[in-house]
């Protein structure tokens, strides 16, 4: 995920076979919540990306892939290649990320989790 041009940027690479998809609307200036969403079915899927929780583009992925990377993530800049031939790396956000969070199938709410581990802790 990235922003260009005030867009919002998602890429899905599986095996040379690349899926994009770009926000129908720009990102607004000040702080707001960028969001990419995954979504298999059976060996394909589908890729979106939100802005502020309201979905602004989603493209097919023809292949989709078991894992998530075998490289690690880049968070702010891309330390290796880069994602996209539409930029090169290492193509640093200027902005300010507040928050970063991945939520994997069948993972748990971090919300919730962090609610259950007061109330645990608030019983010791």
């Amino acid at each position: 995920m990235f922003v260009q041009n005030g867009r919002l940027v998602a890429k899905y690479n599986a095996f040379g076979e690349h899926t994009l998809v770009e926000s129908t609307v720009d990102v607004p200036a000040g702080d707001c919540v960028l969001g990419v969403h995954l979504e298999r079915d059976g060996r394909s899927g589908w890729l979106e990306v939100s802005i502020d929780g309201a979905a602004c583009g989603r493209a097919d992925i023809p292949v989709y892939l078991s894992t998530f990377t075998s490289t690690g993530i880049s968070l702010g800049l891309d330390h290796g290649s880069p994602v996209s031939g539409r930029y090169e790396a290492p193509f640093t956000f200027t902005g300010t990320l507040h928050d970063v969070s991945i939520q994997l199938p069948g993972g748990s709410d971090p919300e919730v989790d962090e609610a259950v581990a007061r109330a645990e802790w608030a019983r010791q």
